[in-house]
């Protein structure tokens, strides 16, 4: 089976389930992928679902020298009639099967444009994911999967987390294990291998897209130092926790050694020691861990322990 046949059906496969990922149980196709904050205005998930189907119903680039061909919409199947006599069939579907979209190839593809199909932030719709999703594996777009790693976190349904995976698989030929369990496994595979997976160019700005819905201040930090930094912007990934979401430790009361030892300290406990001015204090690791930061004056000196 050829390269190129088996993203074909793989991509089929995505597009089989989307009504898996679309649906009801808690997963809703309307439901925000982001999982904090509200739809930002630039770009919105309708807007680029709009330029996709514009992109898709442009002519066919016909070879050079000659016109190209307008692309002729294939005619709707006829409705079927039932005859007068007939009784109605229990089994008889709802409804027609909706078609799946039309996934774009060749120069009508822009791998810019399918990371924003794939989480263009709150509100966006599940089938845009989807449709991503397989255009990525139908072009064989390696430059997706940093998108797909740092996004699939950020997705509000079990079953696109695990289509996710699979079109991870597809790209790199690596099987890391199914759905969102997997992500601390990918983001480990992907820093070894992030020189073979370089992002589309748009990257920055779509990763500044996403997070500024989590916080506004993410835009600040980050759009001026993409004109500057020296980091890979890959390793730029959000903690997982909003701004002030674990309180620092600020101005800790102070127990002897005697009374500490005698209350909770364990004799094999680690301790950030520091002297200031003549001053010195023990900040024990197992209460600033929890903290992540303590806040203190020492020796008429404000400090900041970060942990």
């Amino acid at each position: 089976m050829t390269g190129a046949l088996a993203a074909h059906i793989a991509a089929a496969a995505m597009l089989a389930v989307a009504a898996a990922a679309c649906g009801g149980g808690g997963e809703g196709g309307e439901g925000p992928l982001v999982e904090r904050g509200q739809p930002e205005a630039r770009r919105s998930g309708e807007e680029v679902a709009a330029e996709a189907t514009s992109r898709a119903s442009r002519p066919t680039p016909s070879p050079a020298g000659e016109p190209a061909a307008p692309r002729t919409p294939s005619p709707a199947p006829p409705t079927p009639t039932r005859a007068a006599t007939a009784a109605p069939s229990p089994t008889a579907p709802a409804g027609p099967t909706p078609a799946a979209p039309r996934i774009p190839t060749g120069d009508e593809y822009d791998p810019d444009l399918n990371m924003y199909l794939y989480l263009s932030g709150g509100g966006h719709r599940a089938e845009l994911t989807v449709q991503a999703l397989a255009a990525a594996v139908e072009n064989a777009d390696r430059s997706q999967v940093p998108v797909i790693i740092e996004g699939m976190r950020f997705l509000g349904s079990t079953s696109l987390a695990e289509l996710s995976t699979i079109a991870l698989s597809e790209l790199t030929g690596e099987n890391l294990g199914l759905g969102i369990g997997s992500w601390h496994g990918w983001m480990e595979w992907y820093g070894r291998r992030a020189a073979d997976f370089p992002p589309p160019d748009g990257y920055v700005d779509w990763k500044v897209h996403v997070l500024s819905q989590i916080d506004p201040a993410f835009a600040q930090l980050l759009m001026p130092w993409a004109l500057t930094g020296r980091i890979d912007p890959t390793e730029i990934v959000w903690g997982g926790v909003q701004k002030d979401g674990i309180p620092d430790l600020r101005d800790p009361p102070l127990v002897s050694p005697e009374e500490a030892a005698g209350a909770y300290i364990r004799p094999g406990d680690r301790v950030f020691g520091v002297s200031i001015n003549g001053e010195h204090r023990a900040y024990p690791l197992r209460i600033v861990n929890a903290h992540e930061m303590a806040n203190d004056v020492l020796g008429g000196e404000p400090i900041s322990l970060a942990y």
